[in-house]
């Protein structure tokens, strides 16, 4: 009798630790756990977005997005993306949306839906410092010019009539340009203004800013709630300075007009 009774004991413990355990996993432990919002973003393209000296993804693009995801009540989660990879990734629905730095295109704007845009800029023409035959866009016929895969700036240098050679990364296509193994590269001019100075290569920048350009937060279609909270967060993020104040941080200017 006493062993049964004991074992009636065990079993109704076991029954609450185990209610109480589903509780604190799906409510955090005190019901505030948040939606998680799934970001894609390359981590390799400062001042955009890359891992800081602790190793976290961090970033213009990165501090935006995170921004916006508390404003809507969501904690940001970023997946680390090669750029070649990132909208068949979305796609797909590996994430949520991409912060980015992504163009908006009529053709993009076939596939994806879009936020509105936080980042206004501009591509220009990059060449080791000792080129004197590259001037501009107007000069890339016939010339090797590097860039990332999926990235506009290589339909830009084909129109142009270069030869494009693809890249894992920005890096890696400024570290050939360094070493005369490429013409030219092709990039925003905040990511030239910013990050150029501090790779320690012997490039410069030449030639005027072309291509004027938006960039804004990636969806895909049929996520209307989704990106229409994205708005009324960016909207309000313009309209108290905030997201003056992150684009300062970076640029020393607003960049979201």
């Amino acid at each position: 009798m006493i062993a049964a009774l004991t074992a009636l004991l065990i079993s109704a413990l076991s029954a609450c630790g185990s209610g109480n355990d589903d509780t604190a996993e799906n409510n955090g432990g005190n019901g505030d756990t948040k939606e998680v919002l799934t970001i894609g973003t390359e981590a390799t393209y400062p001042p955009f977005s890359f891992r800081g000296d602790d190793n976290e993804i961090t970033g213009y693009d990165v501090e935006v997005a995170r921004e916006v995801a508390d404003r809507i009540g969501m904690e940001a989660e970023f997946k680390p993306t090669e750029w070649k990879a990132m909208l068949e990734s979305l796609r797909t629905d590996r994430f949520d949306m991409v912060a980015n730095q992504v163009t908006i295109t009529e053709e993009r704007k076939e596939t994806f839906d879009f936020s509105i845009p936080y980042t206004v800029s501009g591509g220009q023409v990059i060449v080791h410092e000792n080129n004197k035959e590259i001037n501009g866009l107007d000069d890339l016929k016939g010339k090797v010019v590097g860039t990332t895969q999926g990235s506009n700036y290589a339909d830009i240098a084909k129109e142009a009539g270069a030869e494009v050679k693809f890249y894992k990364g920005a890096q890696q296509v400024l570290s050939d340009l360094n070493d005369k193994r490429i013409d030219a590269a092709l990039n925003d001019r905040l990511f030239i203004l910013e990050e150029l100075p501090k790779t320690g290569f012997d490039l410069k920048s030449v030639g005027d800013v072309f291509n004027k350009n938006e960039m804004a937060f990636a969806f895909n279609k049929s996520n209307d709630d989704l990106v229409k909270k994205v708005n009324d967060a960016l909207k309000e993020m313009k309209k108290d300075g905030t997201l003056a104040d992150i684009s300062k941080k970076y640029f020393g200017e607003d960049v979201s007009e």
